[in-house]
């Protein structure tokens, strides 16, 4: 009895487990930018199907959908921005004022490289995201 029983609680876990373990598209989820005092949320990305939706903080601090047409971002698109060839692995979403997208830890041009592979180009200006929990 206690045998089953231990097998029963050991899938239960092992079920919550992946429950909790999120989606597994890299883009999903929620990202801040480093402050001084502590990482500061700038913006959450949800998958709907095929199609991805972003959200940005009001001044409250609840997150307010982004009403912008967003598109992939690929290889080949980071490629025309940076002028040379880029890693295949790179994935990434594209919207009118923001482009996303995650690199390999690392990557750089000149005068930025990211820390986490999670980088927003905003406003002419790349910035490091941190991903939140």
């Amino acid at each position: 009895m206690f045998k089953y029983l231990g097998v029963f609680a050991m899938a239960l876990m092992l079920a919550a487990c992946h429950g909790n373990a999120g989606s597994s598209d890299p883009l999903v989820g929620t990202y801040g930018v480093e402050g001084r005092d502590a990482v500061h949320p700038l913006l959450k990305i949800e998958r709907d199907g095929d199609r991805y939706l972003a959200y940005d903080p009001d001044k409250d601090g609840r997150w307010e959908p982004l009403r912008e047409k967003i598109s992939p971002f690929t290889a080949a698109d980071l490629s025309a921005l940076s002028g040379r060839s880029e890693p295949d692995d790179v994935t990434g979403i594209k919207a009118n004022t923001f482009v996303f997208f995650k690199v390999p830890i690392g990557w750089s041009v000149p005068g930025f490289q990211t820390r986490t592979g999670y980088v927003v180009f905003v406003a002419l200006k790349l910035v490091d995201l941190q991903r939140m929990p």
